[in-house]
């Protein structure tokens, strides 16, 4: 057996893995979604209605978009073979964001804490642009 053979196994493997994790993270973004709608409507007697209930929900609404980025994430790497740093920073910065409004949601958490997720969501940010910029002048040089 040729490496070429070994090579394209493995590759054919890999996709076969990442098949299944997208379907896992796509019932796993279904059942977030069910459950954003469910925090939605608990919204719906506006006289119950607190700031807590707004950032739980939107907490939830937070959990389908990382599934989405996830998915896309994958499917991504699974076109081009090789991980789209962007891609892998935006999953992470969503993910960060939403752990800030549950911070925000439960004042018992120190402040420390949510100093460290404000930095972190600032040192991502800088590290997405740098990338971005990265990618847009990469492709201004090959024209």
């Amino acid at each position: 057996m040729d490496i070429k053979t070994v090579i394209r196994v493995f590759r054919i493997i890999s996709i076969a893995l990442y098949l299944v994790i997208i379907i896992i993270t796509i019932i796993l973004g279904a059942v977030a979604l069910y459950l954003a709608v469910r925090d939605i409507m608990s919204l719906v007697p506006f006289s119950s209605i607190t700031d807590i209930k707004i950032l739980s929900a939107l907490s939830a609404v937070f959990l389908v978009v990382i599934a989405l980025e996830f998915v896309d994430m994958f499917l991504e790497y699974i076109r081009t073979g090789s991980v789209v740093v962007d891609l892998v920073l935006a999953v992470v910065l969503t993910a960060i964001s939403r752990e800030l409004l549950l911070y925000v949601a439960t004042p018992s958490v120190s402040l420390d804490y949510g100093i460290i997720l404000v930095i972190g969501i600032l040192v991502l940010a800088v590290a997405y642009w740098l990338v971005s910029k990265a990618r847009v002048m990469q492709s201004s040089d090959t024209r």
